[in-house]
């Protein structure tokens, strides 16, 4: 009988390699992924649309905070939202008043997300970067990003007119604040799959890694950590590891392992 064909796994052949051998099999594979052709499909592409950086700023801010579930759900949500603030972001907010805001995005679904919880995010997001500078505040926090967020969205909560809830989670929690941790990643890592729009004032090596279930299954399998379940502590621990690996840029791999892991076997 025929010899079966072995079925690829790219995860298993990356788990087999260590040190220098694993840096090398990493850097490939930036080069092959971190490509503006690799966008689609994927929620920063959203952000990408628009040419002007403060337009980028809102549609980052709002695309991170939808960016779960399937993709191909969350990018039809974020076209009904352009089509609602008739495709220039920053000018709604800057124009539009909270009643006007409120009945644009009445009627808005995104799973569990409604109209008002999208209202939250994006009213507050305007009190706060209207009155204070948001890079200068996460970069002076002497104890990181995630430390930063934990004060800002305490300040978003009190001057925004509805409770963004599940959109805005709380850093100071036990979770891994995914959506956080990958808004953060597009605003400070600048090529041509994150925009780096706040790269001038932020560090990548303070980043952490969007943990998701997929990505978690992944870093189990390359052995970066032993946890149970996708919660902050992993997320810190896989970062720990990727840091080990690139200290100036820890998540410099973080899309590409993520393309490579929808290679693999069920």
């Amino acid at each position: 009988m025929p010899k079966q064909q072995a079925i690829e796994d790219p995860v298993r052949d990356l788990s087999r390699l260590h040190g220098p051998a694993r840096k090398e099999a990493l850097e490939a594979l930036y080069h092959a992924y971190n490509h503006a052709r690799y966008r689609a499909g994927d929620p920063v592409s959203y952000v990408w649309q628009y040419p002007d950086p403060a337009d980028r700023e809102v549609a980052a801010w709002i695309a991170a905070a939808l960016a779960y579930g399937r993709v191909a759900s969350i990018l039809n949500s974020l076209d009904d939202l352009s089509r609602r603030w008739e495709h220039q972001p920053a000018a709604f907010l800057r124009q539009a008043s909270d009643r006007e805001m409120r009945k644009a995005l009445s009627g808005f679904v995104h799973r569990w997300t409604r109209g008002e919880h999208v209202l939250g995010m994006l009213a507050g997001w305007r009190e706060l970067t209207s009155s204070q500078d948001l890079p200068a505040r996460l970069a002076a926090h002497p104890h990181g990003y995630r430390a930063a967020l934990d004060g800002i969205r305490t300040d978003l909560l009190a001057c925004a007119p509805e409770d963004p809830d599940h959109l805005f989670p709380n850093p100071a929690g036990p979770g891994a604040c995914k959506r956080l941790a990958m808004w953060l990643r597009w605003m400070t890592r600048k090529d041509e799959i994150d925009p780096g729009l706040w790269a001038d004032t932020l560090a990548p090596a303070r980043l952490w890694v969007p943990l998701d279930t997929h990505m978690f299954r992944i870093s189990r399998r390359l052995g970066l950590t032993r946890r149970k379940s996708p919660d902050g502590e992993a997320a810190r621990r896989i970062t720990a590891a990727y840091a080990r690996i690139c200290p100036e840029d820890p998540l410099r791999y973080d899309f590409g392992i993520t393309r490579l892991g929808m290679k693999q076997p069920m």
